[in-house]
């Protein structure tokens, strides 16, 4: 399997819109890894996860072809994750997908989206039910924590994320039948009914992308529905002593908030000795 980190940042990216802040005069200065936009990723050539207000940068700067994605995974509604209005442009005129108008008239793909009952009830109320994009060659799918399904060649179980527990944010586990990704964004240390899943299932993992967004903070600090450093140790050792993880599996960290105040140099300065990946907008992993 192969996941492409397109961009590695939480919600205000790195450096941050409006802010001056030390780590983000510093990045504009570095540039190159200190660089972050908003948190996507891509596995295959054919799974999107996430559809951010970046994503129109990420098939800029990474010459994606956005009409050749056949299933994308929405982990949650927030801004950062989920920009629905950008889907409308996946609908005549603004595109036409085999290149061909004629063609497009009789044969135009869908997109599978896959997203909880709670993120698409947040976002359709202004998009959903204004028509915005109904009209668009879009089939929107309901997934339930802990029902294994199907997106292309890969099979998906989402989980229960502590991040937003009102509007049912997931975290996914993914395989192809080879190789298998966990892709643990947004949230906190797991709650109990993930672990006990893990624990009942116990998954062989190759890859598992952490939220980290208090960077290498190695105490139990901050709000609870993210992580850091700390607890990324945490919940490495959980899944190792469910027999999850194992001596073969690659972990890494990622999705960071500039409140974390280290570069990228520094956090693999520390991260690396703790055995863990520090992504990169750009990163590629094959596993």
């Amino acid at each position: 399997m192969k996941l492409k980190y397109l961009g590695t940042a939480a919600a205000e990216g790195i450096p941050a819109l409006f802010c001056s802040c030390p780590l983000c005069k510093r990045a504009r200065s570095l540039g190159g890894k200190d660089i972050r936009s908003r948190a996507q990723a891509l596995v295959g050539d054919d799974l999107l996860i996430d559809f951010g207000p970046d994503t129109y940068w990420h098939m800029c700067r990474y010459g994606l072809d956005l009409s050749k994605i056949r299933s994308l995974l929405i982990t949650h509604a927030h801004e950062d994750h989920y920009s629905p209005a950008e889907l409308d442009y996946r609908r005549r005129p603004f595109a036409y997908l085999s290149g061909d108008k004629e063609r497009d008239d009789k044969d135009f793909p869908t997109l599978d989206v896959y997203l909880s009952k709670g993120s698409y009830d947040y976002a359709g109320v202004k998009f959903h039910e204004e028509n915005y994009l109904l009209s668009a060659p879009l089939t929107f799918h309901r997934v339930w924590a802990f029902r294994p399904f199907t997106a292309g060649k890969y099979t998906v179980t989402p989980l229960t994320a502590n991040h937003w527990p009102d509007h049912e944010a997931l975290i996914y586990l993914i395989t192809d039948g080879k190789s298998t990704l966990l892709y643990a964004h947004d949230t906190g240390l797991f709650p109990q009914e993930t672990l006990d899943w893990f624990k009942e299932n116990r998954p062989r993992l190759d890859f598992v992308s952490f939220d980290c967004t208090g960077m290498a903070d190695g105490h139990d600090t901050g709000g609870g529905r993210h992580m850091n450093l700390y607890r990324n140790k945490i919940t490495r050792e959980q899944l190792t002593e469910l027999g999850c993880g194992t001596e073969k599996t690659l972990w890494c960290c990622n999705h960071f908030s500039h409140n974390g105040k280290s570069t990228h140099a520094e956090l693999v300065g520390i991260m690396e000795k703790e055995g863990f990946l520090v992504s990169y907008d750009g990163m590629e992993a094959e596993f």
